[in-house]
């Protein structure tokens, strides 16, 4: 299958973006900028991806989709979490075989890629079921949004399944973006950006202001998380057909599984050698840059070195 470009670019955004956010927990510790303000905009960015890719103009092939998960995600996912955990464990001092073992098995180990798996799974057999009827998709996505807002958070469920039905509408997004794409585009028109990037500031600083509680990637508050997520989105869609070209970032996007998993461990590694040499923040901004740059290189290295030896584990043959 050929590539699109625009996801690969916006995927490897994405991906700094969250790469950039876990620096900041590491390295600047108390002093990392809130969720809301652009991590959470970040991963519904890859939900609304996910979701594009799983529309095809002919019929649904499900046993392809399964084995796409389990083999691309899944699998990662018990290969990798062990790994980064006995890293940290080992950089912090607190090695617990068994605890380790429990947050993997449960899904715990990465929230993000155990909610996808989840949500992506549930999305199939939605699609299944529904026969790609849009009132009925549109209605359990709905249910799904209005209960995870119902049931009380727990930051402890078992393979995120909470955060996987905040997952779910976002999948129909973007899929039924693609399934609509052509008459879309055709109504999106430049002069939307400027009012779209100002909705958006306002928005941000709004939520900076308020200051509200999160549930792990959503605020409590649901108009105002509603209004940042379409607004976002909409400015997304606008900008696909001016997206540049950047090979880095584009290469960055079509091997964020591996970078996903990297920003786990990457940021604990910069953080300790920095903070070991003098180089600790202080509120420095430009130490910050340095840590941000270092990890970056980090990651792609280790990203590169993966795709070139171990590359059965991420991707076909």
């Amino acid at each position: 299958m050929e590539r699109i470009r625009w996801i690969d670019f916006l995927r490897g955004i994405a991906m700094i973006m969250i790469l950039v956010f876990h620096t900041e927990v590491y390295y600047k510790d108390s002093d990392a900028t809130q969720y809301y303000v652009y991590t959470t905009n970040a991963i519904i960015l890859f939900y609304f991806i996910s979701g594009y890719l799983f529309f095809n103009e002919k019929d649904f092939n499900v046993g392809a989709k399964i084995h796409s998960i389990f083999r691309f995600m899944l699998v990662p996912y018990f290969v990798f979490t062990p790994i980064i955990a006995l890293l940290k464990n080992i950089l912090y001092d607190t090695f617990d075989l068994r605890e380790i073992i429990i947050t993997i098995i449960s899904g715990r180990a990465s929230w993000f890629i155990a909610a996808l798996i989840l949500a992506e799974l549930c999305f199939t057999l939605l699609l299944v079921v529904s026969r790609g009827k849009s009132l009925l998709l549109f209605t359990v996505s709905i249910i799904c949004f209005v209960s995870y807002y119902l049931v009380p958070f727990n930051l402890h469920n078992y393979w995120r399944w909470q955060d996987a039905l905040l997952t779910i509408p976002f999948l129909l997004a973007g899929y039924m973006f693609h399934k609509h794409e052509n008459q879309i585009a055709h109504n999106i028109k430049p002069i939307y950006l400027i009012p779209l990037t100002i909705a958006l500031i306002i928005v941000k600083l709004y939520e900076m202001d308020l200051d509200l509680p999160m549930r792990n990637i959503a605020i409590e508050n649901i108009p105002l998380f509603v209004t940042d997520s379409a607004v976002f989105l909409l400015l997304v869609i606008s900008v696909i057909r001016y997206i540049p070209r950047c090979k880095l970032v584009e290469w960055t996007g079509s091997h964020c599984i591996v970078y996903y998993f990297l920003c786990g461990g990457c940021p604990v590694i910069v953080s300790r050698v920095l903070n070991k040499i003098g180089l600790d923040y202080n509120s420095h901004f430009c130490r910050f840059a340095i840590a941000v740059i270092c990890c970056y290189i980090l990651a792609t290295f280790l990203t590169w070195l993966i795709y070139k030896y171990v590359p059965f584990i991420v991707r076909k043959k």
